[in-house]
Order: C-alpha cells, then sequence, then structure tokens
C-alpha cells in the first residue's frame, strides 16, 4: 500500500510538472500558436536552468543562459546547410572590437563599390555573439548584395554600460573611415540591429551624427529596439509583461545586469520607483507617455534621484535613446523601426519612431499586429518572420 501511495504521489508530482511547463500564456490571435508556445516554454526553461545553475554552484546565471542559448543555437545552425555560400566570411577586429565581416563574393570581383550595413546584434546586451546571428547576418549580405559587419561587443554584466556602447560606436567608426579595404562606398553605409542591438545601433547613430568629418550614416534600421528604462509600466509592459518570449522580469534583469549588476533593485525598477517625482513630471518621462502630453522641463543635471548605482545615466541617450534631446533628432539619416503588437517593447518603438517624425527625420515603421519579440530570429522557419524579413530587406535595399 505504502509503495502504491508513493508511487501515486511520484505521478501527481510529475503530472503537475509537465502541466506547468506545457501551459503557456498564448494571445488568441498569435500566428501560429504552436510555435510561439515553444518558444515561450524553451526560454522559461532556459532560465529556469541558469537560476538553478547559479543557486546549486555552477556559474553565474548571465553565464549559464550564455552558454546554454549558445550550445541551442550551435545545434539549431548545424541544421541549416551551409548558407554561407558565396560569401567571404573574415573575423577581425576594427580598432580593437571583434567583428565579423560578411562579404558577397561578387562584390570582390566587381570593380564598382557596394553599400555596407553593420549589425549589432540582440540579447539584452547579456547574451548571445555573432555566432549566433551568423544565419542572420548572412542572409542579409547575401538578399542585399552588401558587405555586413557583425560587431561582438562586450557583454554585460562583466562589462557594464556603456562598454556594449563604446565597442558599437568604435566598430562603426571604423568601418566608416575605412570603408575603402572592403569595397564599400562610404557614403552608403548604414547601421541596424534588433532589441539591445537595436538599443545600441540607435544610440550610436546619435552619437556620429555629432562627430565632425566623418561620413554619415545612411540609414539606420531599428528591430523592435529597446529605448528606454523609466517607465517598466507602459501599456504594452503591462499588457504582454508575463509572455515568455520576452517578460517583464527578464528585461528588468537585463537592464540592472547592464546599468550596475545589482539585481537587488529588481523590485525597485518594476514598480518604476527607481525614478521620483520629479522626473515623472519632466519632459523626459513625456517622452515615453502614450499621449505625448507636455511635462515641465528640467535639466538633467538638476534631476534628482534615488540612491541606486548609476542611476543617473538612464537619462544619457547613450544608454537610453529616447532620452536624447529634441535638437539632437534633429537631421538624424532616414529610420526604419519595426515593432511587434506583443512585445512589451511596443510602446517604446512607437514612440521613438513619433519623435523622429516629430523632428523632421524621414521615418518608415512596419507594425506587426500577430508578431512577437524575436520574430525576425525566425524568418526562415516562422511564416510572419519570413514576412518581416521581407519587408526589412525591401526597406534597406533601396536606403542604402
Amino acid at each position: 500500500m505504502a509503495m502504491l501511495v508513493k508511487a501515486a504521489l511520484a505521478f501527481v508530482a510529475v503530472a503537475a510538472l509537465l502541466s506547468y511547463y506545457c501551459h503557456e500564456p498564448v494571445p488568441q490571435d498569435i500566428a501560429q500558436p504552436g510555435f510561439f508556445a515553444t518558444q515561450g516554454i524553451t526560454f522559461r526553461t532556459v532560465h529556469h536552468m541558469a537560476k538553478f545553475g547559479e543557486y546549486i554552484g555552477i556559474g553565474s546565471e548571465p553565464a549559464n543562459l550564455r552558454y546554454i542559448m549558445e550550445e541551442m543555437m550551435r545545434a539549431a545552425r548545424e541544421t541549416k546547410g551551409n548558407y554561407r555560400e558565396g560569401l567571404k566570411c573574415t573575423d577581425t577586429t576594427f580598432d580593437g572590437v571583434r567583428v565579423r565581416v560578411y562579404e558577397p563574393v561578387s562584390a570582390g570581383e566587381s570593380s564598382g563599390t557596394r553599400p555596407g550595413l553593420v549589425y549589432i546584434h540582440g540579447g539584452g546586451w547579456v547574451v548571445f555573439s555573432v555566432d549566433v546571428y551568423d544565419h542572420l547576418t548572412a542572409h542579409l549580405a547575401k538578399q542585399l548584395g552588401v558587405v555586413v559587419v557583425s560587431v561582438e561587443y562586450r557583454l554585460a554584466p562583466e562589462h557594464k554600460f556603456p562598454a556594449a556602447f563604446d565597442d558599437s560606436v568604435t566598430a562603426t567608426r571604423f568601418f566608416l573611415q575605412n570603408a575603402e579595404k572592403y569595397n564599400v562606398d562610404r557614403t552608403r553605409i548604414g547601421i541596424s540591429g534588433d532589441s539591445a542591438g537595436g538599443n545600441l545601433a540607435a544610440a550610436v547613430t546619435l552619437a556620429l551624427a555629432k562627430e565632425k568629418g566623418l561620413p554619415k550614416l545612411k540609414t539606420q534600421a531599428l528591430i523592435y529596439p529597446i529605448v528606454q528604462a523609466i517607465d517598466f509600466n507602459t501599456p504594452s509592459y503591462s499588457d504582454h509583461g508575463h509572455l515568455n518570449t520576452l517578460s517583464k522580469d527578464v528585461m528588468v534583469a537585463c537592464w540592472l545586469w547592464y546599468l550596475n549588476n545589482d539585481q537587488s533593485f529588481k523590485a525597485v525598477f518594476k514598480t518604476n520607483n527607481h525614478t521620483s517625482d520629479q522626473l515623472k513630471k519632466s519632459q523626459y518621462f513625456g517622452y515615453v507617455d502614450t499621449k505625448m502630453q507636455p511635462k515641465v522641463v528640467i535639466k538633467k543635471e538638476n534631476m534628482k534621484f534615488p540612491d541606486i548605482p548609476n542611476i543617473a545615466a538612464i537619462l544619457d541617450p547613450r544608454l537610453a535613446p529616447l532620452m536624447a534631446d529634441d535638437a539632437d533628432l534633429k537631421g538624424l539619416p532616414p529610420t526604419y523601426v519595426m515593432t511587434c503588437e506583443y512585445d512589451v517593447l511596443k510602446d517604446e518603438g512607437v514612440m521613438y519612431a513619433t519623435r523622429l517624425e516629430r523632428a523632421g527625420v524621414k521615418v518608415e515603421h512596419d507594425h506587426y499586429e500577430r508578431g512577437f519579440h524575436g520574430l525576425l530570429n525566425h524568418f526562415d522557419v516562422y511564416e510572419l518572420g519570413g514576412t518581416a524579413m521581407e519587408k526589412y530587406v525591401m526597406y534597406l535595399k533601396k536606403a542604402l
């Protein structure tokens, strides 16, 4: 009898565990709900494994996340065949920053110059690499027929802000200054990135626009970019923060790893208590107001903050491009912004596109009502991701 009871209890425990992992919140109108659920379950499991590893003394959570995801993506790449065919791929350094350069073979055989594209990968500044994005960046080089430079910036929390920004701006500047080495027209170089890479691409564009004697970037293409850290209760955070494709909890954790590597402030950030009443009444909070109501203009140097390490950086455009002053947005290159409905970052992407338009920047905005964060990475296995890739490539073809 005792054995039967134990067996029954074990069965119930296993059934409960399976039920927990198989139950994934899926929006009713999401494209390919089965694929979406699998992605959510996978990310949730990986994060739990990374946390458990740290708990039992095997690496840190960020390092464990990195290792598990890299191995998963490596295995996935091995199933894709020779997707680099027709490309010359070189791992090198641009002024000390590691990059991977993709050159269409036809570009080397041509007497004319080609456009170029700097691509900065996503991953919350914490995970992923040029290897993880190798399939995507190779695809861009082949479809566009341009030289693509993929930036291997230093990752947090081992390298906190502004390390990722510094590497990205250094590599981009070097490419602009040395384009002829790759048979590239320096006046036809664009920049792009997704998620944290979109953050870095936008920040680099703002920074280089101010540099004298440097060729101007032809365009910036921002894929569901992270652009602000002052409001984690926007409608899209409130509505979709429970989705495991990119949860509010994970997004806040990534911000903290990048900002100061102190996760003890997670609850403070999630409830917007990392700001102040003064900041919430200022023009900066107005930038993430979906109604964009006028606010009190306060200088950054006069802003008060709670006692949190490096907290003033949340108003630094190198960290949060949406916080750039209006004057700094004027004159930026034509911009492409992609947003997805089921993404905590949707509202801030829309806000950045809106602010750029109001500053006189030409903006093309693609929004996917049934899309979710990260869909572009699945362009070859997910129908809506394929559609998004086609429109993204179409934009770059006409913009570069």
